[in-house]
């Protein structure tokens, strides 16, 4: 009888630590996104909500909450940062993202934003921007002109 209760507490232990693990991993795994969201350093925004990132990139939203006209800026369809963001902002493969741009641009309601080619020029356009929010790498440095915002759910 005594054998059974320590194996019962070995088991329940170890499903414990388990499932610790398990919610560690996936709280790593949500912070290491592999890219940085960024705005100007005069954009009181902290933070922004995942949903509200994919609606400035997607056009169907246009103004900040403090109310200058987002400006979004993409990295180039080959970029792996822009598939990384397209995955986890948008929550579709940039392929779907390409056809949805394609569909506007020919039925003339939005054009996409403009696309730089690597993290420096989008630092260059987010910090001469004053409504702007581009994405980098997260190895990237940022200067003192522009910061990152915390992504939220």
């Amino acid at each position: 009888m005594k054998d059974l209760r320590t194996y019962e507490r070995r088991v329940v232990v170890l499903s414990l630590l388990a499932a610790l693990g398990l919610a560690g991993a996936a709280t790593l795994r949500a912070q290491a996104t592999g890219f940085k969201i960024i705005v100007p350093i005069a954009n009181p925004a902290t933070k922004i909500r995942r949903a509200d990132a994919a609606a400035f990139f997607l056009r169907k939203a246009v103004r900040w909450g403090h109310g200058p006209t987002a400006v979004p800026v993409d990295q180039s369809m080959t970029s792996a940062i822009r598939s990384r963001f397209s995955d986890k902002v948008l929550g579709q493969p940039i392929v779907a993202v390409r056809t949805y741009w394609q569909q506007q641009m020919f039925s003339g309601a939005l054009k996409p934003p403009p696309v730089k080619t690597s993290d420096e020029d989008v630092i260059a356009f987010v910090a001469a921007e004053p409504g702007a929010v581009g994405y980098v790498s997260d190895a990237a440095t940022l200067p003192a002109t522009v910061k990152e915002l915390t992504i939220i759910d």
